[in-house]
């Protein structure tokens, strides 16, 4: 089962989105481009479960648009993955396995 998109984006969403590149060194955290427009590497900010409203930290990755074109719609966080996650996606899925745990003990 896939998400579809949901939420709306925060009014100080451009500063969410910004914080996030400064923090990926303005690079993508899935191919390492650096933020160049002109190459077709500009980076975005993609929210991972598909719901805009979240942003969490662990929700957010700093992606350039070709690596947010490839798996925008593939990345279901709660699904079971039968491989170990790529180095750049462990810290997002942690997060989320942290976040249900604790919701869980609320």
């Amino acid at each position: 089962m896939r998400h579809t998109p949901t939420g709306t984006y925060a009014p100080d969403q451009d500063r969410i989105n910004e914080g996030v590149k400064l923090e990926a060194g303005y690079k993508c955290e899935r191919c390492k481009h650096s933020d160049n427009f002109r190459q077709g590497y500009a980076l975005t900010t993609h929210h991972l479960d598909g719901d805009k409203s979240n942003n969490e930290r662990w929700n957010l990755a700093a992606l350039c648009q070709k690596c947010h074109l490839h798996i925008q719609g593939k990345v279901f966080l709660p699904q079971f993955y039968m491989f170990e996650h790529s180095d750049w996606f462990k810290p997002h899925v942690e997060g989320h396995l942290k976040s249900l745990k604790e919701r869980s003990e609320q």
